[in-house]
């Protein structure tokens, strides 16, 4: 095993290469173009992604004005008669094929150079397809002298099979990198704080700002299709503005109805994309923010296993957009807070559990009743079935200890993607406040307005109360902290009958008692605010209040009941 270091101050990776070097490559930033040399030059490449979806977009962009080759994609349903065919018929073999359908071009391989893409999604997927991902092994390993492993965040060689130590060690450094660095929203509500926080307020409007950071489109990475869906219903949005990257399936198909599946083109102004969907694609777009949501249920995770975070914010390949390098993560997960000691003991009283529960399973087995063997989530995850019986699913626990020890330090420090030539920054992670309340605003606004004006800063997605309480001061010069007051205070500021009754209200409280004299000087009070000029009489409250007079020690009073309805 050697290890190789590369250095390049060009742009794309074609610039400084014809051929992708064999080994295990850590091409440290996506968007690089490796995968434009593997599909462009003359050598016989065969290149294994991890989703369908990644292998058509792929394939579809050939040729084009820079290559006359035809690239095949092939997933399940890619028949070995259409395989011989394209080989046949193809001055030049390349193919793009599934991780599953690997198999499928084994054959091929004497001829081909191996190439596995995206290498960094083997650890989750490992936990999906277990089966699939262990034949991929089997076949780079039988390469391995020649195989390329390519990932801009590669799996550690400790959590991966022992024999790819054997092989290259390729690091790729480039000298013209900036930082993309996450604005923060931890949430007890993940879900929900997309939808009150961004979603709707875009919705509303034509952009929105998040800690200084101005969008008028999102690319939402959020990782099953059945929260999509609701997410948009939630929302109020018109799916004819949306758009959706998932999986290819009749079970997708029937949940996202009415919602396209975006494909190449401008953008939707709401763009959703599931882990199926977003490795390796190409997003161009001057406008839109990505955000990036997790809803972790295992307490050991921040994020789910199946999301990049470096992945997704490098498929916004436009430079040009301000909010390049930029990205909002929400997660629900205070893992921040946890050190790695405590978390690997969680994972390890896992282990210890399910190599309790195989031997039973044996046991009922040779005795014929391994029917009444109840597979918990956990034993699912990290076990295999072959030949007849369970064992440990080590890769599914390797991945994990990788997000525990590895990951967990890309949410820290940010992580370099790649910048226009000669250009470099870093950027501080923005932390937004994880619970507001309006009263929060309106003390924020009492404290930093000029004559009405403000940078509302990180409080600048809450356009609801922002609304309330500029409306508010323009028109009363005054913040009220009570909402409801205050918005219907802004409602009505045309009417000022209907002002008034709502001052009236507010002043009155129910249950309370008072004396003539003091409703009077009460309402004389209101009345001036208002520059009116009338004699109060007690009768002005009846469309306001229910009341019933008394008397209390000899003084003419009257009770508050309750408040009308206006």
């Amino acid at each position: 095993m050697k290890q190789i270091l590369f250095n390049y101050d060009t742009e794309f990776a074609s610039e400084s290469m014809s051929v992708i070097p064999s080994g295990y490559i850590d091409k440290s930033i996506c968007a690089c173009g490796m995968t434009t040399v593997a599909l462009e030059n003359n050598k016989n490449v065969v290149l294994a992604v991890p989703t369908i979806y990644l292998a058509i977009n792929k394939a579809d962009q050939y040729p084009n004005e820079r290559s006359n080759n035809t690239v095949l994609p092939v997933w399940g349903d890619t028949s070995t008669m259409e395989i011989d065919d394209y080989v046949n018929s193809s001055p030049v073999t390349k193919i793009i094929c599934t991780y599953d359908s690997l198999r499928k071009v084994k054959h091929l391989l004497p001829g081909c150079h191996l190439i596995i893409d995206e290498s960094n999604m083997l650890l989750s997927a490992t936990k999906q397809r277990p089966e699939a991902i262990a034949t991929l092994f089997e076949i780079a390993n039988e390469y391995k002298d020649t195989v390329s492993f390519i990932s801009a965040t590669p799996i550690p060689l400790q959590y991966m099979p022992s024999w790819l130590s054997e092989m290259d060690q390729v690091k790729i450094i480039w000298s013209n990198t900036i930082k993309a660095s996450p604005i923060l929203c931890e949430r007890t509500y993940p879900f929900k704080a997309l939808c009150n926080e961004f979603l709707m307020p875009l919705n509303s409007d034509s952009a929105i700002t998040v800690a200084g950071k101005t969008f008028s489109k999102v690319i939402v990475f959020v990782n099953t299709v059945t929260q999509i869906t609701k997410i948009i219903k939630e929302s109020g949005l018109n799916k004819n503005e949306c758009g959706i990257i998932c999986g290819d399936s009749l079970k997708n198909d029937i949940k996202i109805s009415g919602i396209n599946r975006y494909e190449r083109g401008n953008l939707p102004k709401f763009l959703f994309i599931t882990s199926s969907g977003f490795c390796g694609i190409d997003l161009m777009d001057e406008d839109a923010m990505t955000i990036i949501v997790s809803n972790t249920g295992r307490n050991w995770q921040m994020i789910d296993m199946l999301t990049d975070l470096k992945q997704a914010i490098s498929r916004q390949r436009n430079k040009n957009n301000p909010n390049y390098g930029s990205y909002i993560y929400i997660y629900n997960q205070s893992i921040f807070s946890q050190n790695e000691e405590a978390l690997l003991k969680i994972i390890d009283g896992v282990r210890k559990k399910i190599e309790l529960n195989i031997p039973h399973y044996h046991f009922l087995k040779s005795i014929g009743q391994e029917e009444s063997f109840m597979c918990d989530a956990d034993f699912k995850t990290y076990t295999l079935f072959q030949d007849g019986e369970y064992q440990i699913n080590e890769q599914a626990f390797n991945s994990d200890k990788y997000f525990i020890i590895e990951t967990r330090n890309q949410y820290l420090k940010g992580f370099d993607i790649k910048s226009k030539v000669g250009e470099g920054i870093s950027g501080e992670q923005i932390i937004l406040p994880r619970e507001v309340s309006y009263t929060n605003l309106v003390d924020y606004f009492t404290e930093n307005n000029c004559d009405g004006e403000i940078d509302w800063g990180v409080y600048s997605t809450r356009e609801e109360w922002i609304k309330v309480i500029e409306d508010s001061y323009k028109y009363y010069k005054k913040a009220w902290k009570d909402f409801s007051y205050a918005k219907c205070m802004v409602d009505k500021h045309n009417d000022k009958h209907a002002l008034v009754m709502m001052d009236i209200k507010h002043q009155f409280s129910v249950g309370s008692s008072y004396a003539f004299r003091e409703v009077n000087e009460m309402l004389q009070e209101i009345y001036s605010s208002h520059n009116i000029e009338r004699i109060p009489k007690l009768y002005d409250i009846k469309d306001a209040l229910t009341f019933r007079t008394k008397k209390i020690h000899g003084e003419r009073m009257i009770e508050i009941l309750g408040k009308k309805k206006q």
